[in-house]
């Protein structure tokens, strides 16, 4: 993972850069304003967007959706719903600072250099999808140091789906240009796809599909432009778009640095009983770590209401084998989840069974690094393979990511129960707005917890 350093030292300079910007005055280190290369830019946002998918907003989500029990620590209120406004200060400014850098990189680059704004567009649809996915209606159109509004507006969330597919499909048009002219193209300086232009390009289109896919409660939601876009996404695992990660230690997979110094997160009793449910499943054994004092030396979760870390099990290979370890972002797996949904949502049984099934075996071979086919379960037919099959199918298959999360507020799917414990009688249905928000921005709303974002509405 080469750059890292440089790149995380830039984005330290660029500065505590929010959602709420004051004036044009923060929107450039002010120390190098005109030195900063496409390059250094590229890496800097790059490594941003992959800490922020990796990260706090990542564990909280898998706590709420019994991937994971939170038992000690902040996790420990999480797992009861506590979530204070303070709880994701420091992860927000990360996705506006992300955006600060892509939108520097545009401006300064893309009339010598178009193939680097090209994936600073689709940087920027993740960020913005990702946030807005959390938060619901976000500061959007005038977010960000160039707008110089000092109090910017929460854009409606259907504003801001349109908004970053139109952004993925200025990434795909830009990328796809083979006749454009750069002074320079991506090369190592892109940590995740080693400047692959059809790569950028087949992530874009199953990010379309992945965000035309959060209008299936809405009238508008559109199949079969779901289903083109999936046929020009990502077609292989070899496409995935991964966090890449190095081996010194400011280039370390979070997972493993969090579980390395922080447990404060353990295995979850319902998700581990679902998966033992098929007893060759062999993914349980990636997704944790047998510990030596569990049951027959194998896998243990603790309860969500009764909270226990004695002889649970942490986390395994899959996500937390080493520092270097990659984690998923956006994967073929997942396309495929998408497409078995549609499909199944379109009354195409037949077909919707054949992508269900391939989606489980790519899983299993995804997460168990080829070990394990996934032949013996999937097996569902077309009288079998229903949404609730397919949504409770991808719930344990996008274990570590948010898409779980969103998943389950869009879908209702699978049926968890909400920890009786908990101080609300249901799994909250958003992240609390920010303290720095609510505190600086007087349009900031501040929505309750189990108030749905507008797409699971």
């Amino acid at each position: 993972m080469k750059n890292i350093k440089s790149a995380i030292v830039f984005i330290l300079g660029i500065g505590t850069l929010a959602a709420c910007k004051h004036d044009k005055s923060l929107f450039v280190n002010p120390n190098s304003p005109t030195t900063a290369t496409p390059q250094t830019l590229l890496t800097s946002a790059e490594v941003s967007t992959i800490n922020t998918y990796e990260g706090d907003l990542n564990r909280s989500a898998g706590i709420l959706i019994q991937h994971s029990v939170g038992a000690l620590a902040q996790a420990e209120g999480t797992q009861v719903y506590s979530l204070p406004q303070s709880l994701f200060d420091n992860q927000w400014s990360q996705i506006y600072q992300t955006l600060e850098t892509a939108e520097l990189l545009k401006l300064n680059f893309a009339a010598k250099d178009p193939y680097y704004a090209g994936i600073a567009d689709i940087i920027m649809a993740m960020n913005w999808g990702l946030c807005s996915d959390l938060w619901g209606d976000i500061p959007f159109s005038h977010a960000l140091s160039i707008d110089s509004v000092k109090f910017p507006t929460y854009d409606a969330q259907q504003l801001v789906l349109n908004g970053l597919i139109g952004l993925l499909d200025s990434g795909i048009a830009i990328l796809s240009n083979d006749s454009l002219v750069n002074g320079y193209v991506p090369a190592t300086d892109d940590i995740i796809f080693g400047g692959s232009r059809p790569n950028w390009v087949a992530t874009a289109y199953t990010l379309r599909a992945r965000y035309l896919n959060r209008f299936s409660n809405k009238s508008n939601y559109d199949p079969a432009t779901i289903l083109t876009d999936l046929s020009k996404g990502i077609q292989s695992a070899s496409q995935n778009c991964m966090g890449i990660h190095g081996n010194s230690g400011t280039e370390d997979n979070q997972w493993y640095a969090y579980i390395q110094s922080r447990s404060y997160i353990v295995a979850s009793l319902p998700f581990v009983d679902s998966l033992m449910l098929r007893p060759t499943d062999q993914r349980l054994y990636y997704y944790y770590a047998a510990c030596d004092t569990c049951t027959l030396g194998g896998v243990n979760g603790s309860p969500v209401d009764n909270v226990t870390t004695q002889d649970i099990s942490l986390w395994g290979n899959y996500l937390a084998a080493a520092a270097s370890t990659p984690t998923p972002i956006v994967t073929y797996f997942e396309a495929l989840f998408i497409k078995a949904e549609v499909e199944a949502r379109t009354g195409d049984s037949t077909n919707a069974a054949l992508d269900l099934n391939k989606a489980i075996m790519e899983n299993c071979n995804e997460v168990t690094a080829g070990t394990y086919s996934g032949t013996d379960i999937a097996t569902y037919t077309a009288s079998t393979a229903n949404l609730g099959r397919i949504m409770y199918e991808k719930w344990i298959a996008m274990f570590g990511q948010t898409e779980a999360y969103d998943d389950y507020r869009r879908t209702g799917l699978p049926a968890l129960t909400p920890n009786p414990q908990g101080t609300l009688s249901v799994i909250p249905k958003r992240y609390p707005t920010p303290d720095q928000e609510s505190n600086s921005n007087p349009n900031a709303p501040i929505p309750s917890l189990i108030s749905p974002v507008w797409w699971a509405q």
